[in-house]
């Protein structure tokens, strides 16, 4: 009953150069059953041939085939949602996989950063409200998300809080819920931002941490995480 979550922002490494090459032989190697990526591309991945992505409409200019999100798995979708809020748009999606012969529910993100749409994109936000927004309609979604389930992404926060006003910090806090995020706190590369939430009933066996530099060669702006768990007995 042992499964593998991993997820990393990939900061825009492009399907086909090395970079990219290099991120995926990274997160093979860690041999997950679900792995959510971020700031990454529609491609062709052998070895998680099922994936359901968030769209590529957040707000921005469009580029071919780039993707703010997108859950990899290993086994099919059952089912796939995402949410109607502008925050969410092209940053969330949800879906059920079976992993271990249970269904869990897994919800895909990048919450937008701190600036999102201050001085570009729409310019009609102010510092951290597009957060905000996402993480009041991601609380209804994690309430509303029956059974086992793990959140996982891009939380564009650092857990415990450092910089971030207290009242972000709460704001996702309220939106995992009963959540726990062994991800938090400092791990063998620092602290992170890209993060794993899971139901409590999930028993954490471990967490892995890896640099955004590998071999020498940097491969995003990100570092990324991968958490063992034990599922409980159906």
């Amino acid at each position: 009953m042992t499964v593998r979550i991993a997820t990393w922002n990939l900061e825009w490494a492009k399907p086909g150069t090395e970079r990219h090459a290099r991120a995926l032989t990274q997160l093979t190697e860690v041999d997950a059953d679900v792995v959510v990526t971020t700031e990454d591309s529609t491609h062709d991945w052998v070895e998680y041939p099922h994936r359901i992505d968030a769209g590529t409409d957040w707000g921005y200019p469009t580029q071919a085939n780039r993707q703010k999100v997108i859950a990899w798995s290993r086994s099919p979708w059952t089912e796939q949602n995402e949410l109607d809020t502008t925050a969410t748009h092209g940053r969330f999606v949800g879906g059920v996989v079976q992993l271990e012969g249970l269904a869990v529910n897994v919800l895909a993100v990048c919450i937008p950063w701190s600036d999102a749409h201050v001085r570009t994109g729409r310019r009609n936000a102010t510092q951290w409200s597009e957060h905000l927004e996402f993480c009041a309609a991601l609380g209804p979604a994690v309430t509303a998300a029956a059974g086992l389930t793990i959140v996982a992404g891009d939380f564009n926060q650092r857990i415990p809080r450092t910089r971030q006003p207290p009242d972000v910090a709460s704001a996702l806090d309220d939106a995992l819920g009963p959540l726990r995020v062994p991800t938090a706190g400092e791990q063998t590369v620092g602290r992170l931002i890209d993060h794993i939430a899971v139901s409590p009933t999930m028993t954490v066996l471990d967490v892995t941490a890896w640099s955004n530099v590998l071999d020498g060669h940097r491969i995003s702006d990100h570092t990324g995480v991968a958490v063992t768990l034990d599922l409980p007995s159906a």
